[in-house]
């Protein structure tokens, strides 16, 4: 399909989600008002300044395409710099973790980052409290536990994350992950945990494949075409992740009929994949695959998972 017809199909999805909302020539002028320079900040600018100026910046884009992000989407970009600023751990390394929110008290929104299968005790969980813009409270399950000696430590934080994607200089490859399972095996038996059994125990139902009469059901309900969701998931990644024209325009889709409607925490949704770096030649730290949740009835992104070429290529 041209890309005219394509802009044509997405622009009429965001006119119906987006015939409801009303404009803030207030807001659009104090847009102005800063650009112009009449409201001038005198205070030091801060980390949680920068942070907020980077959401806003956001929001301010996403209007403009006509996205609509959930909460969690909000939530999990403010969790992401708190936990890159106290852990140090990057977009990257959370390919190695399972990443899931919940509604907290008062209102808040809970952000967990919990090791991936066998990693699960190694790696441990971090979690995120996150109050409307402000990080409440973050911690990690091994906080005030001794993380040198490389991969024998028992607790592995941004060290030992950092050697598993480590670039062999002589080979120029990533080593496998199956060749550190040694050291996790051992720690996991030193430490009596048998994460088989503990991930029965804690599986939880996040999200949900529907299947048979119940996918039917969900078609009923759905407000967009598959190619309409496409595209504004496209969009949404793009903005999510600041990535350029030129890996918005090399982005390779991938769906399934079969898995798309799920539910995503209760919420019914379509899911789809978006992959970046797959046609480019040019090797960048968002190149991966970017599973986008889509609200099948509004279109608004619920929520977006990325799993790095890099961070989750061993796993």
């Amino acid at each position: 399909m041209r890309e005219a017809e394509e802009r044509m199909i997405f622009q009429n999805a965001v006119d119906r989600r987006l015939s409801g909302l009303q404009e803030n020539p207030f807001l659009a002028q104090r847009i102005m008002n800063a650009e112009k320079g009449e409201i001038k900040v005198k205070k030091k600018l801060t980390m949680s300044m920068v942070l907020v100026i980077v959401l806003l910046l956001i929001a301010v884009t996403a209007l403009a395409a006509g996205i609509i992000f959930a909460k969690r989407v909000s939530a999990t970009e403010i969790a992401d710099q708190a936990l890159l600023k106290t852990y140090g751990i990057t977009a990257q390394m959370q390919s190695q973790f399972i990443r899931e929110t919940a509604e907290g008290e008062g209102g808040t929104t809970v952000v967990t980052y919990e090791g991936r299968g066998h990693l699960a005790y190694v790696l441990g969980k971090y979690t995120v409290i996150v109050d409307g813009q402000t990080v409440k409270s973050i911690c990690w399950s091994h906080d005030g536990e001794d993380t040198s000696g490389g991969l024998e430590a028992s607790a592995w934080g941004k060290d030992q994350l950092d050697e598993i994607l480590r670039i062999d200089p002589e080979t120029g490859k990533q080593a496998q992950l199956y060749t550190f399972n040694p050291y996790i095996d051992r720690i996991n038996r030193e430490h009596g945990f048998d994460y088989q059994a503990y991930w029965e125990k804690n599986e939880n139902e996040y999200v949900v494949v529907l299947q048979g009469e119940d996918v039917q059901k969900a078609k009923e309900r759905q407000a967009f075409s598959a190619h309409e969701f496409v595209q504004i998931a496209k969009e949404a990644v793009g903005v999510r992740y600041h990535l350029t024209s030129q890996q918005i325009s090399l982005m390779s889709i991938d769906t399934d009929e079969n898995s798309a409607y799920v539910l995503l925490d209760g919420t019914l949704c379509y899911r789809c994949w978006i992959i970046v770096g797959e046609l480019s030649t040019e090797e960048t730290e968002q190149d991966g695959a970017y599973t986008v949740y889509l609200n099948l009835e509004t279109g608004a992104v619920e929520d977006i998972q990325f799993l790095s070429e890099r961070g989750g290529g061993n796993g």
